[in-house]
């Protein structure tokens, strides 16, 4: 498998993910949605996403999703409706999982920002870390191919 493909793989799993988070917790969606990630990551708003702009949205991400603020993703971070929980439950579980390097059930800071970025090398496509308008329009038409 090559470098490119993994990324690839892992990006369009994310994108239907997201696309299915969407119908119960629209809130949590839109977080991790990976296109508006992107743009949320443009933090100097120059129109173009660099590694280090990606990871500080990534930190901000995190914040969000560890709903208790004990520096960990787990279970008890899920939402509190029952209807919303058993709909995201499962998914935040499964980005635990992928996240999860020591193998305790729970995704700490440090596994979440040192992880695997497969959706900015899907974006990036010329590899040199940085995400401009061109490549974020294309990923936008693929976003928007893999939500129908």
């Amino acid at each position: 498998m090559t470098r490119q493909l993994l990324p690839r793989r892992a990006a369009l799993a994310i994108l239907v993910c997201a696309g299915a988070l969407s119908a119960g917790a629209p809130a949590l969606a839109q977080r991790l949605d990976p296109l508006q990630m992107l743009m949320r990551a443009d933090l100097n708003g120059d129109g173009q996403v660099t590694r280090p702009e990606f990871q500080a949205s990534r930190s901000t991400l995190f914040d969000r999703l560890d709903r208790n603020g004990d520096g960990y993703v787990d279970s008890s971070d899920a939402p509190r409706r029952p209807l919303a929980r058993q709909q995201v439950g499962d998914r935040l579980t499964k980005l635990r999982q992928a996240f999860d390097r020591n193998g305790d059930g729970r995704m700490s800071r440090e596994e979440f920002l040192g992880g695997p970025a497969y959706v900015f090398a899907y974006a990036d496509t010329d590899g040199n870390d940085v995400i401009d308008a061109t490549e974020l329009q294309v990923f936008r038409q693929n976003a928007s191919e893999f939500r129908r």
